[in-house]
């Protein structure tokens, strides 16, 4: 039930991306010298890099950059592409993501391209930034969302991090501040970087002086990546504890990277099994105390009608109760159903492809002449538990559509198809993401959640009209995004570091 996906969007957050003085700048402050990185690229760069999981290979990056030109300018193309497979009994998971980006040589962002298979189907995003406006489209199953936003003057590309430390003045304790486009987030994210020591590392049999940086991205409680680089820009090492779990990128040879990946199993690595009291699947009530090894419960926990959270003197610590309403205490109306507050989960969005005419046809078969939006929300809350007969893991993330289409998948293809038809017909949902327990413990999880007069939790993958009380809402957006990260928040601050005792 763990989401591969954000495990992939994490790990491209940490692979393309790349706070001396004490000294700390913005990006305004330095004189970047644009011809000092034209020489720097007189000749193409070409980097493979070995993608490691818990000292597992599990893939390779490949990052290229060249002089080039756009729109009749000078410009720096840098290609970098991403592939993870994941080998686990039973399943083979491949994701693949190339970018494509263009940049001034003052690493001015220009244009980028973007395509990933993380849903089973090429997903494709293509941004130009003119006058400090980002005019982005998004393509996924021949549905295209267009955006417009601004974005700060200080903003590079994700991509070019590397290049824009390699040329300052680079000296330990060196600190700036600046705004960095993530082409996973789709958006500028403020973003620290440190030059923490001097030091050398083994490549290939030959010892190389390099820097190792520290990158603090301000998203999900934020992210950190330690860098090995040298003087030129070459990245030699990439790590980090992103999702609890260790993750490298060492520079190697084309051959080693390219070469067989190992078998790791990400969900029986990232499963919490409970203390105390054995908790009861379809249980209407669950208190248990939590504990974090690092961080703030109350950060990583969300609070609301259904549970509620008491902290204790130290923010790691707290205790938590889960209730399901009663079904005779459901407050329900017609649909439509339109208030101010829900109106942004009747949205149409990238994963949710709510107006599309299948998902409208579907959810009007489903419901037939029922009105009560709660009575039309347990229809299609049945109907995609039952439809959806080939439930597994075989993609990444597949939207409503694909999910529709091929009725397969497992708990975020139940989610985002419930969520589409609820929406297609008036009933505003979004999706919930936390841990649920299963057989013998906690595992990551999706399920959404209606709004027919108050909040209703279901979940049409284990086929619960209620939601039972061992659903835990994780930290996370209400509203999904065109890259959905946001719902790994909360899995950010708990994997691998929350520990969870039941007392009832």
């Amino acid at each position: 039930m763990f989401k591969i996906k954000l495990v992939f969007l994490g790990l491209s957050l940490v692979i393309i991306t790349n706070w001396s003085d004490a000294v700390e700048h913005t990006i305004q402050d330095l004189n970047f010298k644009a011809e000092a990185l034209e020489n720097m690229l007189q000749l193409p760069q070409d980097d493979w890099l070995n993608l490691t999981l818990m000292g597992t290979k599990i893939g390779y990056a490949h990052v290229h950059a060249e002089k080039s030109e756009y729109e009749g300018e000078p410009a720096i193309r840098i290609r970098s592409e991403v592939v993870m497979e994941i080998k686990r009994t039973g399943t083979d998971l491949r994701l693949a993501m190339t970018r494509i980006a263009y940049l001034g040589t003052g690493l001015v962002p220009r244009h980028f391209v973007s395509t990933s298979n993380e849903t089973g189907q090429e997903k494709l995003v293509e941004g130009r930034i003119r006058n400090g406006v980002l005019e982005m489209e998004t393509t996924l199953a021949n549905d295209t969302t267009k955006v417009k936003k601004e974005i700060p003057p200080d903003t590079i590309f994700d991509l070019s991090i590397s290049y824009f430390v390699s040329q300052q003045d680079i000296r330990v304790g060196n600190h700036y501040k600046l705004n960095v486009f993530s082409m996973d987030v789709l958006e500028p994210i403020e973003t620290e970087i440190r030059v923490v020591r001097q030091d050398q590392i083994n490549h290939q049999g030959t010892m190389r002086d390099v820097y190792v940086i520290d990158y603090t991205m301000d998203i999900m409680g934020g992210l950190t990546t330690t860098e090995w680089i040298s003087q030129d820009g070459t990245t030699y090492q990439m790590e980090t504890g992103l999702l609890g779990l260790k993750m490298e990128l060492i520079k190697t040879d084309m051959d080693t990277a390219l070469g067989e990946a190992g078998e790791v199993d990400v969900i029986l690595t990232t499963k919490i099994f409970a203390q105390g009291d054995r908790p009861i699947s379809g249980s209407n009530h669950l208190k248990a105390y939590l504990r974090l090894d690092s961080g703030d419960l109350e950060k990583a926990i969300v609070q609301n009608q259904r549970q509620r959270m008491i902290i204790g003197a130290d923010s790691r610590n707290g205790e938590i109760e889960v209730l399901t309403i009663e079904l005779n205490a459901i407050q329900t109306r017609n649909f439509p159903v339109r208030t101010s507050e829900t109106e942004p989960y009747l949205r149409s969005t990238v994963y949710i492809q709510a107006d599309h005419p299948a998902i409208r046809s579907a959810a009007a078969e489903i419901v037939g002449s029922q009105g009560d939006a709660w009575l039309a929300s347990q229809k299609i809350c049945n109907w995609v538990y039952k439809s959806i007969t080939d439930k597994n893991l075989k993609i990444g993330f597949g939207s409503a559509v694909q999910t529709l289409e091929s009725l397969s998948g497992d708990c975020t293809e139940h989610t985002v198809l419930m969520i589409g038809l609820a929406r297609s017909i008036g009933i505003p949902a979004r999706v919930c993401a936390g841990l649920v327990f299963q057989g013998d413990a906690f595992y990551y999880h999706f399920w959404p959640e209606v709004f027919v007069d108050q909040w209703i939790a279901m979940d049409p993958t284990l086929g619960q009209l209620l939601a039972d009380a061992t659903h835990i809402q994780l930290a996370g957006s209400g509203l999904e995004s065109d890259s959905m990260i946001e719902f790994g928040e909360g899995v950010l601050r708990t994997l691998n570091q929350l520990h969870i005792e039941i007392s009832n």
